[in-house]
């Protein structure tokens, strides 16, 4: 049953609550679909992919939203519109530039998309025919186990690293938690990364570690947990334990 709440404060709340904000994509999901049909101009259902890239823009909308930015389902249709128009321009250059056979790593994708949230992204478009829910699923299981460090899935988009030398510094760092059990599970229950411990390790300065702190902990989570597709967009790190 929907909400009596106005759309604009349901999504402030629904930034502050996961199970508010699952409620409030499930009673969205109609507005998303109709966002979508605009832009594709067709009808657009729960199987295609068009909704998928929409689904993900409309959480990144709640994240992203705040009272100034006026009426929130006006926000949320242009973060729609927007993201569906990338997806479309990203696959339009991807069968022009890319040969058949080439297989997109985390370091070519991250370059041009500008973080893990715009991989994510893509991704959820490129396994929607396989097994659309499963990647929804690990989002929001992963949302959830980083809700204890007090942050968000959607949070990462500004913590990821850009740089092929701050990435590699990251990857170091996570390479490192995931070295000893005992680190992860010191990491779990304090709920905070040993920046001082791993820059004194590393020889890594801790401004580097502390301005990723979300992005390492995250990677770490994800590697360690059962995230399989959120995984492969880190291999970059499994690259770096190997040389």
């Amino acid at each position: 049953m929907e909400s009596k709440q106005t759309p604009d404060l349901r999504a402030l709340e629904a930034q502050k609550n996961e199970d508010v904000m699952n409620q409030f994509v499930d009673e969205n999901k109609d507005f998303i679909k109709r966002c979508a049909s605009v832009v594709c101009k067709r009808f657009i259902t729960d199987s295609d992919e068009e909704y998928e890239v929409a689904l993900v823009a409309f959480w990144e909308a709640v994240r992203h939203y705040n009272a100034q930015a006026g009426s929130f389902r006006s926000f949320a249709s242009l973060v729609i519109r927007r993201r569906l128009l990338d997806s479309f321009d990203s696959k339009s250059r991807r069968r022009q530039e890319i040969p058949a056979g080439h297989s997109m790593t985390w370091d070519d994708a991250e370059e041009t998309s500008g973080g893990i949230m715009t991989e994510i992204q893509r991704s959820i478009v490129q396994k929607a025919e396989e097994d659309p829910q499963t990647i929804r699923d690990e989002i929001q299981d992963l949302s959830e186990v980083l809700k204890e460090y007090g942050f968000s899935f959607f949070d990462l988009a500004e913590a990821s690293p850009k740089a092929l030398k701050t990435k590699k510094c990251c990857a170091k760092a996570v390479n490192w938690m995931l070295a000893v059990a005992e680190r992860i599970l010191q990491m779990r229950k304090t709920h905070s990364l040993p920046v001082a411990a791993i820059s004194l390790a590393l020889s890594i300065a801790r401004k580097i570690l502390e301005r990723h702190r979300r992005y390492i902990i995250a990677a770490t989570e994800i590697l360690d947990g059962d995230y399989p597709h959120l995984a492969e967009y880190m291999d970059y790190i499994r690259k770096e334990r190997e040389e």
